[in-house]
């Protein structure tokens, strides 16, 4: 044996035993000497080289004769990056499972969980015409923060926000860019909008079959209670908490005002701007514009007696705030005949309070009768005031109130200002 056919043969005999080490350890490639880690077959460490893997195109891949599943290729044409054949020899289906550069993954699983394609998500059915689709028979879709001060979700952009209902966009619900919230809607025009059927629109407290809420009904807005002994609609402020009572309208249809509902015959009566209104039982001046008095009493005077009060011809009315009182008198009064007698002239004093506030007077012929038609226009306060009429003579004595021609009579129409 040669020296040159010894040294081959010690060398084949190294390969040999390298070989079997490597099929037994796994293969190590590094330029540190370190062994291979026990559960690579090929172990590869660099700092400054990486893995090349085969390169081809789409063709070639298609073209490689039954690859291995889990065959492994990075193809250089249309959607390049790293391929893994993920079904078998005989039936291959390559994957994309890394994105090169200009190029985009196309990812699906088993079954109709996720996809991804075309820029298109979905999760429990295909891509369809959104951006994003998520569809199940279960329970589809949960957002969760474990932070108290962290945000659920945010919604931004242009644009709408839609809750649809079977088979129809936005049937549920509509949010759109300006703030207008829709129920039912698909473009509210409100800032809260509800579908326009009639029935109950919102529920404030669901009590078994009754509630608390709106509703519409027959062109009619429905403020309603579960019609309980204490179902009432209150209105009223609201103080830290704190509810105070204004108005209520109680479950038997009887009205309260501060609280108070009054007592059978009582009228509503305005405090002004600064309380609230009061109960309080009516009169007829008070709540009736007109007032007419008439009366046949008569009162002779003779020439130059003082002033007397004219019998019948006296009321008192009361008003809840400033008002005129129109004041129309009707008196008759005639002077008896008497030769060689002058006439004589009749004066009436519309009485305010006991204070003079209007007079007028009428001069007749001896032997005449007349009847005083004068009319006042007399601002008062609010309250209760007196109103008469005064009677008095000049020249000759007269009668006030007589039955010829007629009655006397005293009317007064109440102008609230």
């Amino acid at each position: 044996m040669s020296r040159r056919l010894g040294i081959k043969v010690a060398g084949i005999a190294v390969l040999l035993l390298a070989a079997a080490s490597a099929h037994a350890q796994g293969v190590g490639i590094n330029t540190t000497g370190a062994a291979a880690d026990t559960s690579a077959v090929l172990d590869l460490s660099s700092t400054t080289k990486g893995f090349l893997p085969p390169r081809m195109t789409s063709a070639q891949r298609a073209a490689v004769v039954l690859p291995a599943t889990g065959l492994v290729v990075y193809q250089t044409d249309g959607t390049t990056g790293l391929y893994v054949n993920v079904g078998t020899p005989a039936a291959p289906n390559w994957t994309a499972v890394s994105t090169g550069v200009g190029g985009s993954s196309q990812w699906s699983t088993t079954g109709s969980n996720i996809y991804y394609s075309a820029g298109k998500v979905a999760v429990g059915t295909t891509p369809s015409q959104f951006r994003f689709t998520v569809q199940d028979t279960g329970t589809v879709f949960r957002v969760q923060s474990n932070n108290n001060t962290g945000l659920m979700a945010s919604l931004g952009g242009y644009g709408q926000v839609q809750v649809d209902a079977p088979g129809v966009a936005g049937g549920r619900l509509a949010l759109l860019g300006n703030g207008n919230l829709g129920l039912g809607v698909v473009n509210p025009t409100n800032k809260l909008s509800f579908a326009s059927v009639g029935g109950k629109k919102i529920s404030l407290y669901p009590v078994g079959p009754s509630d608390y809420g709106f509703g519409i009904a027959a062109g009619r807005l429905q403020v309603y209670t579960d019609g309980s002994a204490g179902g009432d609609v209150a209105i009223g402020t609201d103080n830290a908490g704190t509810f105070t009572e204004k108005f209520a309208f109680k479950n038997t249809g009887a009205l309260a005002a501060g609280g108070s509902t009054g007592t059978a015959g009582q009228v509503l009566r305005s405090s002004g701007s600064g309380a609230s209104p009061t109960w309080v039982s009516p009169t007829a001046q008070e709540y009736s514009s007109l007032v007419d008095i008439q009366t046949t009493s008569t009162v002779s005077l003779n020439a130059g007696q003082l002033e007397v009060a004219l019998p019948g011809m006296s009321t008192t009315v009361n008003v809840a705030g400033n008002a005129k009182l129109v004041v129309s008198l009707v008196v008759n009064v005639k002077n008896y005949e008497c030769t060689l007698c002058p006439g004589a002239a009749a004066y009436l004093t519309l009485m305010v309070d006991g204070a003079v506030a209007r007079t007028v007077n009428a001069t007749m012929n001896n032997g005449t009768s007349s009847t005083m038609t004068p009319t006042f226009v007399v601002p008062v306060t609010a309250g209760s005031h007196t109103i008469s009429v005064n009677g008095s003579a000049l020249g000759k004595a007269v009668v006030f109130g007589s039955t010829w021609p007629g009655a006397s009579s005293l009317t007064i129409q109440v102008i609230q200002q």
